[in-house]
């Protein structure tokens, strides 16, 4: 293999590793401020990210927050890589939104008002039910709350 050939596969080899999927980053609650309501996310239950396909990241301050900004076209929704929402039972840790489990209950106080928060799996939702008597819901139905 000649030097030249060396170089273009070492080029290759680096460029495969260098080109990953956008991902969340992590929320610094305290810190970042809502790119729609410009509050300050304070509450590590509640925050959440939309992943844009440039890898640029918006934070909220709540799941609500985030679907209102994006489903009111303050982006572009083809631009969207993924959306991340915060695991109830595990603050600070996001979970895919379209993926998870919604429980909304007057007994949750979320950031914005709509009392809803985002659990990994329909079991860990079930089990806040029993404390937090509410509603589950899967994503498209918080997406029809925020847009009532």
């Amino acid at each position: 293999m000649s030097r030249h050939q060396i170089f273009v596969a070492l080029l290759m080899i680096v460029g495969a590793f260098g080109c990953s999927a956008p991902e969340p980053k992590a929320i610094s609650y305290g810190k970042d401020q809502c790119a729609a309501c410009k509050m300050g996310v304070s509450d590590s239950k509640f925050g959440a990210e939309a992943v844009m396909s440039t890898g640029k990241t918006y934070v909220f301050d709540s799941p609500e927050c985030m679907i209102d900004f994006v489903e009111s076209k303050a982006i572009n929704s083809n631009d969207v890589h993924s959306l991340w929402v915060t695991d109830f039972v595990n603050p600070g840790t996001l979970i895919d939104a379209r993926s998870a489990w919604y429980l909304q209950s007057d007994m949750i106080r979320s950031p914005m008002g709509l009392n809803a928060a985002a659990f990994t799996t329909q079991h860990d939702a079930e089990r806040a039910r029993i404390n937090y008597v509410g509603t589950i819901h899967r994503y498209d139905d918080v997406v029809k709350l925020v847009m009532e």
